[in-house]
């Protein structure tokens, strides 16, 4: 028989005290190196189911922002601007963005690539000296399809326009980090050592791809330089917004009832996501670190995808594309002139007769006409406008040799496919149509 355990009559056994305040902060601690410890240990499959059920949810909170609370707070901000100022671009730019370190063994670098039209816009009022405000627009993928002279908006009823020279002729222009812009310089393309015509570097390629004189010529020729319209709050003239983006957000209308549904999925799979992130954590702290990311959800769309790569970075960098897409064609974002994206960056500028170009279009001096062609017949006898460039006869010699040189492939065009224009004479002729059509319209 076993022992019976004894206890002196009259004697109660006092409850354990309550943990304190310094415990119950150490326990959770605690959970928190456990959790990050097992993340670590466990593997990636915890890491990328959690990164999955994070991801989904940040997709769905965002939306059910976008659609909801967004909106109410633009009408409420937006109703104050009354006043109205026409300014104009004074300086733009293509921010390209890509980290080098994410690019494959391929060099395809354009598949991680984001280009996102920037301007300066200045205008002025009767508050004294002209104000400078810098806008940021949509941010899309910097495919082989992005052709500069086509960027005509920088979203949805917000323009954008390249600078002009005295010839009328816009000036494209490009800009890099530092770092990237290096890359490229440094990095050889894979074509080069089969086509001996072929850029040696990544660099040469983005800049033949990217240098169409022809385009940007008759894309500047057939319109004037476009104005931007500013809607502002006469009590703050600094902070003006784009008048297409104030008068498409003044009304919050009732589509924020329907954030409801995806708000709800969202913050389903939010809880989720970060119990399989924090499993070890006691359940109140494991709420408290829920619900306060949640406090930052206007500003997941940059930071989420960010902090997700940190759990699994294949998973945050489709997260960051579906959250940009999300508001795709309307972001606009407004800064001073010198916090813009890469508003200091590396610049890479492409003008009318520059860079490969120098030798043929650029012993040419282009003359703007005074009025637009009623006709193409009239067009075609304004080609008298068209001068040589100081030199004369040598300089027109000089000019055939260069453009004999070109159309033999040694060198004198851009890329050995055409005498003059990259392309060659069958896109010469499709876009001459292009120019004959648009001036017999008188645009």
């Amino acid at each position: 028989m076993g022992r019976k355990r004894s206890t002196k009559a009259g004697v109660e056994i006092a409850p354990a005290p309550p943990p304190s305040a310094k415990a119950r902060l150490g326990e959770a601690l605690k959970a928190i190196a456990i959790g990050k410890v097992a993340g670590l240990t466990v593997g990636w499959g915890v890491r990328l189911y959690a990164a999955i059920f994070l991801g989904a949810a940040a997709v769905f909170l965002t939306v059910a922002w976008k659609s909801g609370p967004q909106r109410v707070l633009d009408a409420r901000e937006y109703a104050s601007f009354t006043a109205a100022a026409q300014g104009r671009i004074v300086e733009s730019w293509l921010a390209i963005e890509f980290d080098p370190a994410r690019v494959g063994a391929g060099g395809f670098w354009r598949g991680s690539a984001r280009a996102t039209p920037c301007a300066v816009v200045e205008y002025e009022g009767d508050w004294g000296s002209p104000l400078r405000r810098a806008f940021c627009g949509k941010r899309l993928q910097f495919n082989e399809s992005y052709h500069l002279h086509d960027v005509g908006e920088m979203a949805t009823d917000v323009p954008f326009d390249w600078p002009r020279e005295a010839n009328g002729f816009g000036v494209p222009e490009m800009r890099f980090a530092p770092a990237a812009l290096r890359w490229l310089a440094q990095t050889p393309q894979p074509d080069a050592d089969r086509d001996a015509l072929a850029p040696r570097t990544m660099l040469g390629v983005l800049e033949r791809e990217s240098d169409r004189p022809d385009d940007v010529a008759i894309e500047s020729w057939a319109a004037p330089s476009r104005a931007f319209p500013l809607a502002l709050d006469p009590a703050r003239p600094a902070g003006a917004m784009p008048k297409g983006l104030v008068d498409g957000r003044r009304e919050a209308g009732s589509v924020w009832l329907v954030s409801l549904m995806p708000f709800a999925a969202g913050a389903l799979l939010w809880y989720f996501g970060m119990g399989i992130f924090l499993p070890a954590m006691h359940p109140a702290a494991r709420l408290f670190f829920t619900v306060l990311p949640l406090l930052a959800l206007p500003w997941w769309e940059d930071a989420l995808p960010r902090n997700l790569a940190r759990i699994h970075p294949d998973v945050a960098e489709v997260v960051g594309e579906m959250l940009e897409s999300v508001e795709r064609v309307e972001r606009v974002v407004a800064s001073d002139p010198d916090e813009a994206t890469l508003a200091g960056g590396e610049a890479l500028r492409f003008r009318v007769g520059g860079g490969a170009y120098a030798e043929t279009l650029g012993r040419l001096r282009f003359a703007k006409p005074e009025r637009p062609a009623k006709s193409g017949d009239e067009a075609l006898a304004r080609t008298g406008g068209f001068r040589d460039a100081p030199g004369g006869r040598a300089a027109r010699s000089g000019t055939r040799g260069a453009l004999r040189q070109a159309e033999a492939g040694q060198g004198g065009g851009a890329n050995g496919r055409g005498p003059l224009l990259p392309g060659g004479g069958s896109r010469c002729r499709a876009r001459s149509g292009k120019l004959t059509r648009r001036a017999s319209i008188g645009r």
